[in-house]
């Protein structure tokens, strides 16, 4: 069960978040999932989209990078390190057009049979305004 859980981790990771496929979500997320970040809470397989629109609308090249991947029963934890130029508004920020490296994240999911019906994730917003200038 572990090692299924971290493909589908994988699977969300690069082909839902890094290749921008929204016609995934149905075979990633539960359809009542949640998933709390530093954003505010997500919920369903709507959030899951929007929360990768907004990411893909500030930053279009963005890639997320698995640094260490971790699972034991229907829980996966992982680190990755976010990467992108801020080319496009940012929520209500206009674009700074300036790069992000964002290593340290964290996400912790939950998976009932084999979809994400939990996420806690984790990144360093003060971090990233630092980076694109607005503080």
């Amino acid at each position: 069960m572990s090692e299924q859980n971290k493909a589908v981790v994988r699977r969300l990771v690069e082909e839902h978040w890094n290749n921008r496929n929204t016609g995934i979500v149905d075979e990633l997320f539960a359809p009542d999932a949640t998933m709390d970040t530093p954003d505010g809470p997500f919920t369903g397989r709507d959030g899951a989209s929007a929360l990768l629109q907004a990411y893909a609308t500030a930053f279009p090249d963005f890639r997320n990078t698995i640094d260490d991947l971790f699972a034991e029963g229907n829980e996966v934890v992982f680190r990755w390190t976010f990467n992108g130029t801020n080319t496009g508004a940012f929520g209500e920020t206009p674009a700074t057009g300036k790069h992000v490296n964002l290593p340290g994240c964290i996400g912790i999911f939950q998976l009932d049979e084999g979809k994400v019906s939990r996420g806690h994730l984790c990144w360093d917003r003060y971090g990233l305004y630092q980076q694109i200038g607005l503080i």
